[in-house]
């Protein structure tokens, strides 16, 4: 793309004429873009996405920054939305039609979100089938909003290059120091199928001024078919993620829930795994022994795990759940996987609100 500068002084000198675009910012921003339009085609390994897209990505940034200076806590967020979309439209930087197959040269309109003493502002540029979001995360401090992290998508390679659509970006409350964990859910965006890695990553702000520490980065295939397609919560002490799992190609899905208890830089996973007694034993199935194990009534149920284990993801059909008679947290869940025309039936222990183990596993019913 040696050709993007000069074309870009060209577009500048053009645009600086014309009385459509008055801030500058915008004008230099109409210029990258106009000029990443020329290209498409290109870059086919990272959807055309280049350096260039940092710099894009940080002329939206600082733009939006520079509205976002004269606001204070109690600034009114839609009226602010409103209006930053407004000068973006104006500004002709948004894509008109939509950008169906691509958006290269474009961007969606920024937004910003109000939550007490933070604000998260999400940016997005355009790349082939889709858009590359960006999230800022600000601070109100001494009189200002001051940002205190980010997270982009800055490495332009086949293999490093994985942008996202970003379901959200959460902060905990501030501990004795001023420290949060901050949590980010995303997927790999457009053109693709309804079943994606949901991404999900956790880091730790120790101070202003410090640089985030990562904690946690994993990814599950997961269903993007519901918005958002993962709800997260979290404090200083405790994560919680719900989301949809499984049906990638029959059958039915079923919900997950990912627990991680933090201490310190240490988040290790905790119960519950599921939501409901048919969604813990999909996720008892899917799960390596060595983990389903800490969820089972007896060390003899490894034969059975060894034998049902799952991690395909491609959904089964179960029977309705049937609580037991005897016994009065049991419940008893049959399960027909794909061209078995027999049921396997799952006998579970439900203590509420949310801790489940395996106590049995049959070919025949056992509830009574």
């Amino acid at each position: 793309m040696r050709a993007v500068k000069p074309l870009i002084l060209l577009l500048l000198a053009v645009s600086g004429a014309s009385a459509q675009v008055q801030d500058p910012r915008l004008t230099e921003l109409q210029a990258w873009l106009t000029a990443l339009r020329q290209h498409r085609g290109e870059h086919r390994e990272t959807r055309g996405a280049t350096a260039d897209l940092t710099k894009i990505k940080h002329l939206i940034r600082d733009w939006a920054e520079t509205r976002l200076a004269g606001m204070n806590t109690s600034f009114d967020e839609d009226r602010f939305n409103r209006e930053i979309q407004e000068a973006m439209l104006g500004a002709g930087v948004v894509c008109p039609d939509g950008c169906a197959t691509s958006a290269l040269g474009y961007t969606a309109p920024a937004r910003v979100r109000r939550d007490g003493d933070l604000v998260t502002l999400q940016t997005s540029v355009g790349i082939d089938c889709g858009y590359d979001d960006s999230a800022y995360l600000y601070e109100w401090n001494s009189g200002a909003w001051r940002r205190i992290f980010e997270t982009e998508q800055n490495t332009y390679t086949q293999s490093g290059y994985l942008p996202q659509t970003l379901y959200g970006l959460q902060a905990s409350s501030p501990g004795a120091r001023g420290e949060r964990l901050v949590l980010s859910l995303g997927s790999k965006p457009g053109c693709s199928s309804a079943y994606q890695p949901l991404h999900y990553r956790v880091w730790r702000i120790e101070s202003r001024g410090t640089t985030p520490k990562l904690l946690l980065d994993a990814s599950e295939t997961a269903y993007m078919g519901d918005y958002p397609p993962a709800k997260g919560t979290l404090s200083l002490a405790d994560i919680r993620l719900d989301f949809t799992k499984g049906g990638t190609g029959y059958g039915e899905s079923h919900q997950a829930v990912r627990h991680f208890e933090v201490r310190g830089d240490v988040v290790r996973p905790v119960e519950p795994i599921a939501p409901t007694p048919r969604d813990f034993v999909e996720e008892w199935l899917d799960m390596p022994w060595s983990r389903s194990a800490q969820w089972s009534e007896s060390a003899s149920l490894e034969q059975w795990h060894t034998k049902m284990h799952r991690d395909d993801g491609m959904g089964d059909f179960p029977d309705p759940p049937l609580k037991c008679a005897t016994g009065q947290d049991l419940w008893q869940i049959g399960i027909r996987l794909h061209g078995v025309e027999a049921a396997t039936y799952y006998l579970v222990r439900w203590r509420q609100p949310d801790h489940f183990t395996m106590v049995d596993i049959s070919n025949r019913p056992t509830c009574k």
